[in-house]
C-alpha cells in the first residue's frame, strides 16, 4: 500500500512516523510529495492538502485514507472500521478537513515541525 503525504507538514511527518512504528508487517510504503516521481494518478497539488492511500487499484483520500491505514494496524482496525461507519464517516470527513486546514497551527502547538508557509510581512515592513 502506498501512502502519499505532505512531506513539508509536521503533523504529517509525525503521523507517518507513528504508522511506521506500528507497521510490523511492512504493509506501507510512504512517498512524500517532494518526491521527484509521484505514483501515477497523484498530483503534487492534491497532496498539498490531503493524503492519498493507494491500495492496488483502489484510492482512498483524507479520512477514508486514515481509516484504511488504521484497518491494517494491529489494535487499531476497530477504529478504522468505526471511521467508515455510516454517520461517523461524515463526522470523520469533516474532522479531517478541519484538522488539515489548521495543521500548521496544530504542528506548532504540538511542538512538531510546522508546515512551511510563506512568511508574512508586518505592516511596517510592507513599505520597505
Amino acid at each position: 500500500m502506498i501512502v502519499v503525504y505532505d512531506a513539508d507538514c509536521g503533523v504529517c511527518q509525525a503521523s507517518v512516523a507513528w504508522v511506521k512504528e506500528r507497521d510490523r508487517h511492512g504493509v506501507f510504503e510512504f512517498v512524500g510529495n517532494e518526491s521527484a516521481q509521484l505514483p501515477p494518478g497523484v498530483s503534487r497539488e492534491e497532496t498539498e492538502h490531503t493524503m492519498i492511500v493507494l491500495d492496488g487499484g483502489r484510492r482512498f483520500v483524507r479520512a477514508e485514507g486514515v481509516a484504511r491505514i488504521l484497518s491494517e494496524l494491529r489494535g487499531w482496525s476497530a477504529i478504522g472500521a468505526l471511521l467508515r461507519a455510516p454517520g461517523v464517516r461524515h463526522f470523520a470527513r469533516w474532522g479531517y478537513d478541519k484538522f488539515a486546514q489548521n495543521r500548521h497551527r496544530i504542528s506548532a502547538a504540538l511542538g512538531v515541525r510546522a508546515c512551511a508557509m510563506p512568511e508574512r510581512k508586518h505592516p511596517e515592513q510592507l513599505s520597505k
